[in-house]
């Protein structure tokens, strides 16, 4: 089975898991559009919490961490759109989709946001970077879930997220 042959697969499985009830429906908009906004408030809130702990200390982190995040989806995002203009599924396929977003499909914005923070966080707060990490799965499912990406773009959006959270944090920290 072909590469491409595996991502339709694995998409129309959990694409599947949409248009069975009002609560299913909601509950994938929900997570593929709102809860990363809920993970950023967990974010703000822990790093607020360890501010009021250390005072400036570890602040310098979470703002490197949210930086690594920012620069991977509003750059390197946006640039990969620029020369790669993947059609988002519910377009190519014309199908029905919970979610809807004119941009391009490869890789997901959402999860290389989520992915990066994750990955930055992840050499100072562990268990924050987990919750991220999970965060950013759920997220992705469920924005395929909802007809906007494909698989692979979940894929793209965590292997790159994963890169620009390390790199960055790393170039940042070597500057102290």
């Amino acid at each position: 089975m072909e590469l491409g042959q595996i991502d339709q697969s694995l998409f129309s499985a959990i694409y599947g898991l949409a248009g069975h009830g009002k609560v299913g429906d909601f509950l994938i908009v929900f997570f593929g559009v709102y809860f990363i906004y809920v993970a950023l408030a967990v974010f703000v809130f822990v790093a607020y919490q360890d501010w009021k702990k250390r005072k400036t200390r570890g602040i310098r982190d979470f703002a490197i961490a949210i930086a690594s995040a920012l620069i991977a989806k509003f750059g390197v995002v946006s640039l990969i759109h620029i020369f790669y203009q993947r059609p988002r599924p519910f377009l190519a396929l014309g199908i029905s989709h919970l979610i809807s977003n004119s941009t391009y499909s490869f890789p997901s914005g959402h999860t290389t946001f989520l992915f990066a923070l994750a990955t930055a966080t992840y050499f100072f707060h562990k268990k924050l970077a987990y919750f991220l990490f999970i965060s950013g799965v759920i997220v992705g499912l469920a924005r395929v879930a909802s007809g906007v990406h494909y698989p692979s773009d979940i894929l793209g959006g965590i292997l790159l997220g994963i890169v620009a959270g390390f790199v960055v944090y790393r170039l940042c920290r070597q500057k102290r």
